[in-house]
This record gives structure tokens, sequence and C-alpha cells, in this order.
């Protein structure tokens, strides 16, 4: 026990728990003087030297997102550039406008001052830029840009077309124009009130509806004097009795020279014969109103006539034995008139109402 007594420390050597025990000093056995030792600034972070590079590092991010910020507001494309064709025409400011919804508010507004839809012929396009200085002056808004548009491009418009044989005659702006149009050619021509009659078109006339230049919309009253004007075509005459070349020139409005010309072998002096059909100069108006009526008719059935011999009597002799008288017929009678002028008239059904009593005469033979 005295021996354990002794390896306990005195209570001047103990240390406390976890203290580190202090260290001895080194032993320096060299010649060389002790160099001074800098004193430990105990208040100084130990985590210094890390946190300088981290600072660097967030101060050089904020730098860059300063600069694409910048970039992005210099180069973003804030506006709308305008094209018809290749050729520049505006700049718009924002980026919600496209070419499709210009070409719409155009087309609009166009089809309500020509009172028909319309198409645009030239291309609109739109391309989004940045606006720079050099395109300041070059801004404007939808509202400006429109009107200047308008005076710019050209346009089809959707009209009706009245066709002639397949070609085209006029155009007006829509079918209703159209159809007024050919009533009113129709109107001079149509039968009495209470005559039956169908009423049609010499050529095959159709109105379609198309997309036309503007400028060739006519007005009604244009469209008609076009439709009604004449060229001269070359048509038929079978002569009458009584009938020279120069009447027949006179009555066709024409010089006698003209008619020759149309006729092989004929001359001045030429001898036309009745039943020659010869060639005449006609004033076909571009579109012909042709009329067919169908009229019933009460008419004269006319008395016929029955001969008998008698042997005993001389020649001269002649006798009615039976009075004759005429009858009555429901005719009906069918007129073809083209632009007025009667083409044609014929009986295509008769019924007789009151027979005819046939006259009957007895002749001599001696």
């Amino acid at each position: 026990m005295a021996e354990g007594k002794d390896n306990f420390p005195r209570r001047d050597e103990r240390v406390l728990y976890g203290a580190k025990k202090p260290r001895a000093p080194r032993q320096d056995n060299s010649n060389q003087s002790k160099r001074p030792q800098k004193p430990q600034n105990t208040d100084r972070p130990k985590n210094r030297k890390r946190s300088l590079p981290v600072r660097r590092q967030m101060i050089f991010g904020v730098v860059i997102l300063a600069f694409l910020v910048l970039l992005f507001l210099l180069l973003r494309k804030n506006g709308t550039e305008v094209f018809v064709g290749t050729e520049s025409v505006g700049v718009l400011e924002g980026r919600a406008v496209t070419a499709q919804t210009i070409t719409d508010t155009l087309e609009t507004q166009l089809a309500g001052i020509v009172g028909a839809q319309v198409k645009i012929n030239e291309e609109i396009k739109t391309e989004r830029i940045h606006i720079r200085k050099s395109h300041k002056k070059d801004v404007c808004t939808l509202e400006h840009l429109i009107p200047k548009l308008r005076n710019m491009v050209t346009y089809k418009v959707n009209a009706a077309i009245i066709m002639i044989d397949g070609a085209k005659g006029v155009v007006l702006a829509n079918e209703e124009q159209a159809n007024k149009v050919l009533d009113t050619i129709k109107e001079p021509y149509l039968p009495a009130e209470g005559v039956e009659a169908t009423v049609e078109w010499v050529e095959k006339v159709a109105i379609v509806a198309d997309y036309v230049d503007s400028d060739e919309v006519l007005s009604e009253n244009d469209a008609i004097s076009i439709l009604q004007s004449t060229t001269i075509v070359t048509g038929t005459y079978t002569v009458q009795s009584g009938d020279a070349p120069y009447k027949i020139a006179v009555n066709y409005d024409c010089s006698l020279e003209d008619l020759m010309k149309l006729n092989e072998g004929l001359t001045v002096e030429a001898v036309i014969r009745v039943g020659q059909v010869i060639n005449v100069p006609i004033s076909k108006p571009n579109i012909s109103v042709k009329t067919i009526e169908t009229q019933v008719l009460t008419t004269v059935e006319p008395k016929t006539y029955e001969y008998q011999t008698d042997n005993t009597q001389l020649k001269s002799y002649q006798k009615v034995i039976q009075q004759g008288r005429a009858g009555q017929k429901k005719s009906t009678i069918q007129i073809t008139r083209i632009n007025g002028f009667v083409q044609e008239e014929k009986e295509v059904s008769k019924e007789i109402i009151t027979e005819p009593v046939p006259e009957i005469i007895v002749r001599g033979t001696l």
C-alpha cells in the first residue's frame, strides 16, 4: 500500500481530464540563435482561407448573371417588322401580331369598302426583330400601318361573272347585281300579262362566283351596254319574190359591195331567183332573248269545194247544189321570237268547234 501511494501523482502534478498535457520545450542542440516566434492571433477565424474563394465565386456569378441579363435586354426580339413581298413597310412593337392577323384585318377592311369578299394578291410577311435606334422612325401601331398597306396592295374580289357560251362576259360585284342585269335585258321582250310563254337565252348563260381583279368589276349600266352591243356575223336569207341584191343590202344595213363579198359570184347585174339562199351580214348582240309564246285562238276553218259533172249540160254550165259554209276551230299557235323579232310561227294543235259544210258544184261536160 505504501508503495502504491508513492505512485499516485501529487496535487501539484495533477491535470484536468481532457486537458492537453503541456508540450515539453524542444531541445535545440545547434549553435544557431533561436528565431523569434510570431505571436499567434487567437481571434482570427480558422476557415478564413476557405471563405475567400467562395466569395470570389459568388461575385463572379453575379457579374455573369448581370452580363447575361444585359445581353438579353440588348438583343431580345421585342418588335415585329412587316413586309409586303420583300419591301419593309413598318415595325410594330411587341411580338403578338402575326402576318395572318394583318392579312385578315386588311381583307376585312377592303371587303367593307368594295362590298364583296377580297383576296390580297401580294404576300404579307412578318419577322421578329430587336428594335434598335435605326428602327425607331419606322415604329408604328397596327391602326397606322393598315391604311398604308391598303394603298400598296392589289387584290382580287369575289365577284359574279356572267359566262356566255363558256366564255367570260361581264363581271359584277355580286350575284344580286348580275341577276338584276340579266332581268333588265329580258324585260323589253317579256310577253304581255296573261300570255303563256317561256323566256330563255339563245346562248348558254350562267353566273359563276370567282375571284377577279378589282378593275374588272363593272357597274350595272356598263355591263348592260356591253351585253347589248352587237357584233357582225354571217347569216342566211332566202330570196323572196321581188327581191334584188341592192334591196337586200338595204334591208340588212350594209353596202352592196359587202353583200357581194359574202356571196361568191354575186354581181350587181346578177339575177337572183326565188328560193335562193344567200349570205347576209347580221348584227348579233352578245346576248339574245328567246321567247316562245303559246296562244290559243278561235279561227275560221274554211269551207271546202266538191265538184260533180253533168253529161247532159254544156261545159259552160255550172250550178251550186249545196251552199257551203265555213266552220270554226280552236288553234294553239306557237310563236318563237328572238329579241322581239318573229322567227317561227306554227300551229301545234287544233280543235274543230263547228264543222265546215262543203260547197257542191255541178259542171257540164258537153
